[in-house]
């Protein structure tokens, strides 16, 4: 199985394995779209029609830049020409390993949803609700088992992971397990005082409720 051969570091997943699962999200995409899904049809535009490049610092390891362009994405050392870096984030090196970790031991890259997903690292939705506007945001989850507070910083339409960000949102890690599972939405969570924002969030809140009243519109299609 393809999982068993994935290296945990971040780095290398990106470099070695990410193109190829990209790949087969797409083709799965394909095939769906081939069939009549209408979100199969909507997910391959969102990502065939976006060109540009995100730029990844790993907390100590290291930066990498990933383009995608026409449906593809390359990952290199350093930044592609010719295409303006729309999103940029540092993300703790060790977090990251721990949560590569923990999905190849279930052999999450194995399921359909997840493949098609990594599809949308570029998105057409995203980028018209963003309509060129900077949103910045330090994003912490509290009390991760294994390494404490793990702070992810974050940035669109920006060159570089935001020192200074426009706003923080702090999430406990049971409440992100949750999440993750199923069982609750962002907006309950929002709603509910356990994500708990701070700062200028309402470009973030008109993204989110703009991307969340088009899934409703897709589900409904099928």
């Amino acid at each position: 199985m393809v999982a068993a051969t994935m290296s945990h570091d971040p780095i290398a997943f990106l470099k070695e394995t990410f193109p190829a699962l990209h790949q087969k999200g797409m083709a799965l995409l394909e095939q769906k779209a081939a069939s009549g899904s209408n979100l199969a049809k909507t997910m391959l535009e969102n990502c065939k029609s976006v060109v540009g490049q995100a730029r990844i610092d790993f907390t100590g390891r290291g930066t990498l830049y990933v383009l995608a362009r026409d449906g593809k994405v390359e990952v290199a050392d350093a930044p592609f020409s010719g295409a303006a870096v729309k999103i940029a984030a540092e993300v703790p090196a060790d977090a990251a390993e721990i949560v590569l970790g923990e999905a190849m031991s279930e052999s999450a890259f194995e399921d359909e949803k997840l493949l098609m997903g990594l599809t949308q690292v570029a998105n057409a939705e995203l980028e018209k609700a963003l309509a060129g506007r900077p949103m910045t945001c330090h994003l912490t989850i509290a009390d991760s088992p294994d390494l404490g507070d793990v702070t992810v910083k974050v940035g669109f339409n920006v060159e570089e992971p935001p020192a200074s960000p426009q706003f923080t949102a702090r999430l406990e890690y049971d409440d992100l397990e949750d999440l993750r599972a199923g069982d609750v939405n962002l907006q309950q969570l929002f709603m509910g005082g356990k994500m708990r924002m701070t700062g200028d969030y309402s470009v973030a809140m008109q993204v989110g409720m703009q991307l969340a009243m088009r899934a409703q519109q897709l589900k409904a299609q099928g």
